[in-house]
């Protein structure tokens, strides 16, 4: 018989977790046993349904449970517990033979299984730490903590029959990234974590585990890590929607109501050699027994697209490389022939002289005061965390507050920062009195992100172009700096503009080669 599945509840659709819980599935889709009769001297105990088993596999529904070679179970024979002495299991099975040594004539005995290798009746240890090797493989289950009972009835053959009820509760994970993953790109461990206890060693009896008071608990703990395929470097596939069949990743909890109840996964990339965390908290969250919850991931990776870079108020829309799009760079110092080269391109540089602004792509970029302005009152932060670009993983970028918050700040209004840098000159109408004067770099960072986020706009480290001598693209420090341009040109020649340089440990007020393909303003 299958169970229905029932949604406790869901966020909204453009959330980007999903959480469910379900029943698990009472298909029987497999039995390897040895078909033996019952050993001389030995009386047998038999799974009367295939509808609870000890290891996972999720089936879209629910979490299909097998018995696999090294299951034990007990009995609680009056005062004592006995433990099988034999099975007729040879690989994973959907039912299964248990054989205990004597003669057994009680009309019922309770029936317990405390996990895979258990050597105690009257304990389970839910690990803190546990590890799956495949995808959609809960062979670890059983070692992890899964446990149940069950109450076996004579048959008129003297056998006796029974259904086990499992008594931990489950999470099938299935992360995905919808805006696609290259597969060097892994989910290398997944964290649970909460104010409650969470995993350790339970008291356990007839009835199941003893959830009633935690503070019994053998070495608690408040998280679990499940480890994927050896974890560190490597790990599942991340598809680009929810696939069982890629990384499905089952972890055994302790039933209950937990709160601030996290996720966390942590990733990889096996190019970049760039790892970091995606973290959701769902806030108070209650477990059944026996139940499996599904949690599917879009997972919260910001993304940034090819179409970033940009030679100085280009044409709008024309980056560099508009046409080319295959030809994108993603390995330092490469170089790509299909850069712009000549002014007819619509992709070239605007060729205006100074003091005219910006009148096409980089027209809303800050001008030549505003970045100084940013520069020197910009309170930066830099933030080492995990962002997509080419489908792989990078890190780093900086935060600096908006231009608005700045001006109240300084009790400005957004004209005058335009109409002045913090020094009183007018950099965007040449108030200049050397090649260097308007240069200014700020080494006062602060490491993390900001308290308060939406008073700040983020600028990745996705590196910039230059134009080589043969006329090429090269690119350079994709992962550690970036330039962004402003709407300012700059003056003595026709071939320079005003920018913002970022990387780690400093932001910079200067100017660069308008065939240099540099960032927009972020928005």
């Amino acid at each position: 018989m299958k169970m229905k599945c029932q949604y406790l509840w869901a966020l909204p659709v453009l959330a980007l977790f999903t959480l469910a819980s379900c029943s698990n599935d009472d298909t029987a889709q497999e039995n390897n046993g040895k078909q033996k009769g019952t050993p001389a001297g030995m009386t047998e105990f038999a799974v009367k349904e295939a509808t609870t088993r000890t290891m996972g596999v999720y089936s879209g529904l629910g979490i299909d449970f097998y018995w696999t070679q090294g299951d034990k179970l007990w009995i609680n024979n009056t005062s004592s517990l006995v433990q099988s002495s034999d099975d007729d299991i040879t690989g994973k099975a959907a039912t299964a033979k248990f054989y205990f040594t004597g003669t057994y004539n009680a009309s019922s005995y309770p029936v317990r299984y405390t996990g895979k290798g258990s050597n105690a009746g009257d304990k389970v240890t839910i690990k803190a730490e546990q590890k799956q090797a495949t995808p959609n493989d809960g062979s670890h289950i059983g070692t992890d903590g899964d446990c149940g009972t069950a109450t076996a009835i004579k048959g008129a053959d003297g056998k006796y029959g029974f259904t086990l009820s499992h008594k931990a509760s489950y999470i099938t994970f299935m992360p995905y990234y919808s805006y696609e993953f290259a597969e060097d790109v892994k989910v290398t461990q997944i964290k649970v974590t909460a104010d409650e206890v969470l995993a350790g060693e339970f008291k356990f009896d007839d009835n199941g585990l003893d959830l009633a008071s935690r503070t019994t608990v053998v070495n608690p703990a408040k998280s679990i890590t499940l480890e994927l395929n050896g974890g560190t470097n490597n790990g599942f596939i991340i598809p680009k929607s929810s696939d069982r069949t890629k990384n499905a990743a089952i972890m055994v909890l302790a039933p209950g109501t937990y709160h601030n109840f996290t996720v966390e996964y942590s990733l990889y990339d096996q190019k970049t050699a760039v790892a970091g965390t995606v973290t959701k908290n769902y806030g108070e969250l209650t477990f059944h027994e026996g139940k499996n919850k599904k949690v599917a991931a879009d997972l919260a990776v910001p993304h940034y697209a090819s179409d970033i870079y940009y030679m100085w108020d280009a044409a709008e829309g024309e980056h560099i490389w508009k046409g080319h799009e295959n030809d994108l760079l993603t390995v330092n110092d490469a170089t790509s022939s299909n850069y712009p080269k000549v002014g007819t391109d619509p992709r070239w540089f605007n060729t205006v002289p100074h003091p005219t602004a910006a009148s096409r792509s980089a027209a809303n970029c800050p001008n030549a005061n505003e970045i100084r302005w940013y520069v020197e009152h910009g309170d930066p932060h830099w933030d080492s965390s995990i962002w997509e670009f080419t489908k792989h993983l990078y890190a780093g970028g900086m935060w600096l507050k908006k231009g608005s918050v700045i001006a109240g700040d300084q009790h400005k209004t957004l004209q005058e920062l335009k109409n002045a840098a913090p020094n009183g000159k007018n950099y965007a109408n040449g108030d200049v009195n050397s090649f260097k004067d308007y240069d200014k770099s700020n080494t006062t960072i602060t490491d993390g992100k900001p308290a308060n986020l939406s008073n700040y706009i983020f600028f990745p480290a996705v590196g910039y172009y230059i134009q080589t001598s043969d006329k090429k693209g090269q690119l350079k420090f994709l992962g550690s700096k970036a330039f962004y341009w402003s709407s300012t040109a700059r003056p003595y020649t026709n071939l320079i503009a005003y920018n913002l340089l970022i990387e780690k440990g400093k932001v910079a007020a200067g100017y660069g080669n308008r065939a240099n393909a540099h960032c927009l303003w972020p928005k």
